[in-house]
């Protein structure tokens, strides 16, 4: 099982607007082309995206393009959770359902699939299924700059101490 990294020009050294709006990161990934052009083999993680330290994830997902070989399967997820976003989308030409995830502390309940990254990861596409030689996939993800703007303590002692 091998990993590579396609995740095109970018980086994770910062965000490209300090005005802290949510904005929309894109790559698209030939999967034909990987590997010196003989595809991805069932297994294999493409990290397809850079996440820069301090963001958070809002939503992600995948637009199949070109469908991928008989019976492959994708996964979008990242290093703590590789299906966080899409779970076994099948491959059709479209975009992929994205997940809703249930929190179990609160009965069920859904809600967002939202992530924070304290320190810089990547977004991963988990090729299942079978060995892809056709594919090419669109990644998206809607990310914020959570990054501490002013984390001095600005308050002096004495307005610690004093009782409202």
């Amino acid at each position: 099982m091998a990993s590579y990294n396609v995740t095109g020009p970018g980086g994770t050294s910062g965000h490209p607007s300090r005005g802290r709006k949510p904005y929309v990161v894109e790559n698209v990934i030939d999967i034909a082309q990987v590997n010196g052009d003989s595809g991805a083999a069932s297994g294999d993680v493409l990290q397809v995206m850079d996440i820069p330290a301090e963001s958070i994830v809002l939503m992600a997902g995948l637009e199949v393009l070109t469908a991928g070989s008989s019976s492959v399967t994708y996964d979008l997820g990242y290093g703590g959770d590789a299906d966080r976003w899409v779970d076994g989308d099948t491959n059709a030409v479209g975009y992929a359902d994205s997940r809703s995830v249930v929190d179990s502390a609160t009965s069920g309940t859904t809600f967002g699939n939202a992530v924070t990254f304290g320190s810089a990861d990547t977004i991963d596409i988990t090729i299942g299924g079978a060995n892809d030689t056709a594919g090419k996939v669109r990644v998206w993800a809607v990310l914020c700059d959570v990054s501490g703007i002013e984390e001095d303590d600005r308050n002096a002692a004495s307005q610690h101490d004093t009782a409202l």
